[in-house]
């Protein structure tokens, strides 16, 4: 029998999720506590709760995904909703009729967030012991808020976080139809590369309006520039370049290369921030590790 699903929090991710769940052809649910969404996905035809609906022992989901809001506010990570989510799914699963529950967060949350704050309430409010009365995953979400719904139907990769082997094998099965790479991990390691994977594109982007800037100012064709870098750099169409663990970066390019594009930026009354952080770090790593292998790179002639 197919696993049926609730998507708590039924945002651009969460509907984006749960629709793609539906034309794979699960009984799939929606329950959030905005009634202009719940009253738009039932006109849509979906099947769609408010808050205050399904305490009464009708909560007969075999999984449940939290999709909810993590902002960061003043700085700082607000995890009030899914608290409040985590709570409310305990107080309906204290009800519920099913004997194990798979609960899924998709929501990014720091390393550490599943099982100390969404574990711990859905615990304490149904009564229920983790790995015995119900289970648990991390399950990152990769999808562009402009094209969700189909990078949810063409994922690159699926990555589950999981408690134990049978959270993690009760979530697999329902990803069995696509044909991606499904890798498995703890529940920790998957709510941290949810942020490196973020992490990641918004340094890049920073360092290409970085560069954006210096070009501009020397009226430099930037487009051109970056176009022809995309296809030069290793580090832009080898994607295993710079994540292996060969310590900091060395060799004849990279080190002097760096620090005389900065002097240059200097002299010529710009800045790179970006890029004098970067010199720095590497320059620490190499004092506190020493150069472990040399990253091969182009040699000057």
């Amino acid at each position: 029998m197919k696993a049926k699903i609730c998507i708590i929090g039924p945002g651009v991710v969460g509907q984006a999720t749960g629709k793609v769940f539906v034309k794979l052809g699960y009984k799939t649910v929606f329950l959030g506590g905005n009634p202009e969404k719940t009253k738009k996905l039932r006109k849509g035809g979906y099947t769609a709760y408010g808050r205050s609906e399904l305490f009464n022992g009708s909560y007969d989901f075999d999984i449940s995904m939290l999709t909810v809001p993590t902002p960061t506010i003043d700085g700082e990570i607000n995890l009030s909703a899914i608290k409040s989510a985590s709570i409310d799914l305990g107080k309906r699963l204290k009800l519920s009729k099913k004997d194990y529950h798979l609960v899924v967060v998709k929501s990014t949350v720091p390393p550490g967030t599943s099982k100390n704050i969404v574990a711990e309430m859905v615990e304490f409010y149904s009564g229920r012991k983790l790995g015995k009365g119900f289970g648990l995953c991390m399950n990152p979400e990769y999808l562009r808020e402009k094209t969700a719904y189909e990078d949810g139907l063409n994922p690159r990769v699926i990555l589950i976080g999981q408690h134990d082997k049978k959270s993690g094998d009760l979530l697999a099965s329902v990803y069995k139809k696509f044909k991606c790479p499904i890798v498995r991990c703890s529940v920790q390691e998957a709510e941290f590369q949810k942020y490196i994977h973020n992490l990641f594109n918004a340094v890049k982007i920073t360092f290409f309006n970085e560069m954006r800037q210096i070009c501009q100012e020397c009226k430099f064709d930037t487009k051109k520039i970056f176009d022809v870098t995309a296809q030069s750099a290793e580090g832009m169409w080898n994607s295993k370049y710079g994540i292996r663990n060969l310590g900091p970066f060395s060799g004849s390019c990279l080190p002097k290369d760096t620090k005389a594009f900065l002097h240059w930026v200097h002299k010529n009354g710009a800045s790179a921030p970006l890029l004098k952080t970067v010199i720095k770090i590497n320059e620490t790593l190499t004092q506190a590790n020493g150069q472990v292998k040399k990253e091969v790179v182009g040699a000057d002639l």
